[in-house]
């Protein structure tokens, strides 16, 4: 009979909950593309070679290498959940799927039929940077200690499982809460725990910041920590995963630095001085106007733009308060809209980077177009009487403004449903035409682009009588006033994926999160169309299920005028020297940038940067 610590007997249940056959790794839908006995990813280079340093540029400081605690501020590429490299996750997600994972810590994954629990067994050659193995204590450690002092996030993370079952010196699985719903998306959520080193933390306070670099099992380790200034990470040569095919061709780099800056603009200078290497510029205004120097010119620097598998959600949006009387008004909410140049603001501010949302889902299967098809308009016939009728008529897009000059034809429709909604011009301003109350309301943001974005905007209401001051707040007091939805006007990002968590979705859209404090239903949507249609969008069981029901649902966000969609980048922008090679990028190739993963130094092309770097110097 085995026998186990007994501070891990403790926790064994007896209990076995039916399981499916372990597996290599889970998909949300459907199959997984990639058999057990794959070489490697398709989108990886099992040749790339080995060695060199990339240097990238961060903005702020850091004064912590813990990544575990929600205190200080954590260094750049430590945090697991944004793709960390000092840990191992249990599962690994394919860059070129939709949503599968495969075996990275774990060898196998089995998850119950009733989706109420899901079971792994750990590599039995894993082990921490100090040779030590990795073991079902260190995974159980790991979950008590993050339950019981963990950061809020962290504690958040884990809050659904209820408990760790242990089943063998390996193998071990994670319950869910009875009454918490299951979706597929509860697996993917264990796959990234990240066990970590119980004989390291023994001696070592877990709640406290700290500059020691922790020991990990990832393939890298953390070689030098300068807070303000520079966080560098070394490849771990005896990396225990390093011929894991889903890590071949993967974390080619000998070193990776991140160098620290307080300021935007120093930092371009430090890249354009070689100084730095890569850098993923989100600027529209600044990829279009500060690469343009001899190194350019001449093919040692590179600027390029490519459309990534991710979702861009809504991206930013001026949200209005429905809460607010005014605001429940749909004609005034379409006015306003239509009132917004987005194409002026984006060809003066954003160089024409950018692309409308036309979609709450942009670039997702959940992205309506066109017309609604038959299918779409058999979702959306049992509640034809309580939608607007351009739903199952007209195409979503909305209709496109002169980039010069004023948008007059849709201000002039403004106008028109502005006076339709009972509101007309009076001495130059927009009143009641019952009551004589002004149509007044206020803009709050705290970032100085959607303080720029909305001028031009301000005025154009001027234009129809309305008066609507632009404010800049600090950001806690922005943070205060959106937990109790005190605003009338503010700009939001949305973030949606191409599979949409249930929970984050309700919180953004349906009635039960209206008012609610603290929620992320920003514009306080009440309708019972949007709350049957997240739960179709939540509760499908296949990629068509689901996409059917977010474009139905997309299209009735939209025709409801809950916010005016600005843009999105028309494609993530890479900016380095050219001494890189690095796999296809973009669409069908790849849902990320790859960065600094699968990129490698190409020596040939590295050389010819430094003499071309030096020649310019000395000219």
């Amino acid at each position: 009979m085995t026998r186990f610590p007994a501070a891990l007997a403790a926790t064994v249940v007896a209990l076995v909950v039916p399981a499916g056959e372990p597996r290599h790794g889970f998909s949300y839908f459907g199959d997984l593309k990639y058999p057990r006995d794959m070489a490697h990813f398709d989108y990886a280079n099992p040749d790339a070679p080995k060695g060199g340093v990339a240097r990238m540029p961060m903005i702020g400081t850091f004064n912590n290498l813990h990544a575990f605690i929600d205190k200080g501020i954590l260094a750049v590429y430590l945090d697991p959940r944004l793709g960390g490299l000092l840990y191992d996750p249990l599962l690994a997600q394919s860059e070129d799927e939709l949503a599968s994972y495969y075996g990275k810590l774990a060898e196998t994954v089995e998850v119950a039929d009733d989706l109420s629990s899901v079971t792994y067994t750990l590599r039995d050659n894993a082990h921490w940077h100090d040779g030590t193995p990795v073991t079902v204590a260190d995974v159980l450690w790991t979950f008590d200690t993050i339950k019981t002092h963990g950061g809020a996030s962290w504690k958040s993370s884990y809050s659904d499982i209820v408990r760790l079952e242990l089943n063998g010196p390996r193998s071990f699985t994670f319950h869910f809460r009875e009454s918490i719903e299951k979706t597929p998306h509860l697996v993917i959520q264990t796959g990234g725990f990240t066990p970590l080193p119980k004989h390291y933390w023994a001696e070592r306070d877990f709640e406290a910041t700290t500059l020691e670099p922790p020991l990990g099992n990832g393939p890298y380790r953390i070689a030098q920590a300068d807070p303000g200034h520079k966080v560098a990470l070394e490849r771990v040569v005896d990396y225990w995963g390093r011929d894991l095919n889903v890590n071949v061709g993967h974390f080619n780099f000998d070193r990776i630095e991140a160098l620290y800056f307080f300021d935007t603009s120093v930092m371009l200078q430090a890249l354009r001085a070689g100084v730095l290497d890569y850098y993923r510029d989100q600027n529209e205004s600044f990829f279009a106007t500060a690469y343009d120097f001899d190194a350019f010119h001449e093919g040692l620097f590179k600027k390029e733009t490519y459309t990534m598998g991710q979702s861009y959600g809504m991206h930013w949006a001026v949200v209005f308060n429905t809460r607010k009387p005014l605001f429940q008004d749909i004609r005034v909410r379409e006015a306003l809209t239509l009132a917004y140049n987005f194409e002026w603001a984006n060809r003066v501010y954003w160089h024409d980077g950018m692309e409308r949302n036309n979609s709450f889902f942009v670039r997702s299967g959940l992205q309506a177009t066109g017309k609604p098809s038959e299918a779409e308009t058999e979702v959306l016939a049992p509640y034809r009487d309580q939608l607007p009728a351009r739903v199952f008529t007209h195409p979503v897009p909305l209709p496109r403004n002169p980039a010069y000059g004023r948008n007059r034809e849709t201000l002039q429709e403004a106008d028109r449903l502005l006076r339709e909604a009972g509101w007309v011009v009076n001495d130059f301003e927009r009143v009641n035409k019952a009551t004589g109350e002004p149509l007044r309301f206020e803009f709050v943001v705290t970032y100085g682009d959607h303080e720029r974005m909305l001028v031009p905007f301000v005025d154009n209401l001027k234009r129809l009588g309305i008066h609507a001051p632009l404010r800049k707040i600090e950001n806690n007091l922005m943070v205060n006033r959106l937990r109790n939805y005190d605003y009338d006007v503010t700009v939001r990002k949305f973030y949606t994926f191409r599979i949409p968590f249930p929970a984050r979705m309700r919180s953004q859209f349906t009635s039960r999160y209206a008012d609610l404090p603290n929620m992320t239903n920003y514009a306080g949507i009440k309708n019972p169309v949007v709350d049957a249609l997240v739960e179709k969008v939540t509760q499908a069981r296949t990629e068509a299920q689901m996409n059917m029901a977010g474009r139905a649902l997309d299209r009735v966000l939209l025709w409801n005028f809950y916010m005016i969609p600005d843009g999105h980048p028309r494609g993530r922008h890479l900016v380095y020297w050219d001494r890189f090679g690095h796999p296809p990028l973009g669409l069908p190739h790849m849902n990320w940038t790859g960065f600094p993963r699968l990129w490698w130094i190409d020596e040939a092309k590295s050389a010819r940067v430094d003499a071309g770097i030096a020649a310019l110097k000395d000219g």
